[in-house]
């Protein structure tokens, strides 16, 4: 009965299971509800017990379905590398890059490198996911990326990390605000400003947060806790509050002279943005041809000893 399953079957199992519900994850394999149920009920008939829970719309695993997931990401994985290996076969880049990046990185640092890589390597796939630090390392760690580029610090022992490049971290203001163009500003002035701030979980907050705990135990004059650095940039354009964003991520904004930003006396944001990796990964030629284009800041030892790959024409 073993040899029925398939792994479309497995990619669904694998969907449902994160995301909890029949009818998203149908809408994110895109095909229809009544299609996916039937799969599922195909593969708890194959394996014998019911691997989720009905619960309304909500869908829950079973004790045999947590058991059966790790299974069935190992053996995805598996399947997914062996591929990958033998695409490597010819020396060229071919296959999927499953990339995993922090907001900030995505849309404002990635875009250009991921041109540089789509011109080169025509027959390689990018597939992206965005999110803050801790969705992409915990993404990684399930195998649902090859790599990820993060925002803030890392601590799993079974990632590799290394330094992308040097980011910083200032206040942002609108136009209209009341700082009009002050290179710095005080401790005080800057704790007591109307503060709209990253969620919980991202590298921009955390660095950030650090770095303020470290010169004071007073409390910020947190307004607004938001997802999105775009929302944030809006919220700040509209004077709601101040804001600590990336440099990087406002560079529009300055040049448009609808965002200002200072500096406050003292206290440096600079961080480190980093490049991270599984131990023990196979690795493809997408990802050694990917981390080549990013050169990052440290060297990737194993991508620095990969002899020149032949790039595809187009």
């Amino acid at each position: 009965m073993l040899d029925q399953i398939t792994i479309h079957q497995l990619d669904l199992f694998l969907m449902a299971a994160k995301l909890k519900n029949f009818s998203r994850a149908a809408d994110q394999m895109s095909i229809s509800q009544p299609a996916f149920s039937a799969q599922i009920i195909k593969l708890e008939k194959i394996l014998g017990t019911p691997l989720f829970e009905r619960i309304g719309r909500r869908v829950d695993l079973t004790d045999a379905g947590v058991m059966f997931m790790e299974y069935s990401r190992k053996s995805l994985t598996a399947l997914r590398e062996g591929k990958q290996a033998i695409d490597d076969m010819s020396k060229k880049v071919m296959g999927v890059l499953r990339i995993g990046a922090s907001t900030t990185i995505a849309s404002h640092i990635l875009p250009e490198y991921l041109g540089k890589f789509r011109t080169l390597y025509p027959h390689g796939k990018v597939e992206m996911m965005v999110g803050n630090t801790n969705q992409i390392e915990q993404a990684l760690l399930r195998n649902e990326i090859d790599m990820g580029l993060v925002e803030g610090p890392v601590t799993n022992r079974g990632i590799e990390q290394y330094l992308f490049m040097m980011d910083e971290l200032v206040v942002v203001y609108s136009k209209e605000h009341h700082f009009n163009n002050l290179k710095e500003i005080s401790f005080d002035e800057f704790r007591k400003e109307p503060l709209i701030i990253r969620e919980r979980g991202s590298g921009t907050r955390k660095v950030f947060m650090d770095s303020y705990s470290q010169k004071s135990e007073q409390p910020l004059n947190i307004v607004m806790e938001l997802g999105n650095t775009e929302v944030i940039k809006k919220s700040a354009q509209a004077n709601l509050g101040i804001a600590v964003l990336s440099l990087s991520s406002i560079k529009s904004e300055i040049e448009a002279g609808t965002l200002r930003h200072t500096y406050i006396e003292g206290l440096s944001f600079k961080r480190k943005l980093s490049l991270i990796t599984l131990k023990n990964r196979y690795l493809s030629n997408p990802l050694k041809a990917f981390i080549s284009i990013l050169s990052p800041q440290e060297p990737v030892p194993w991508a620095t000893k990969v002899p020149p790959m032949e790039v595809d024409e187009k």
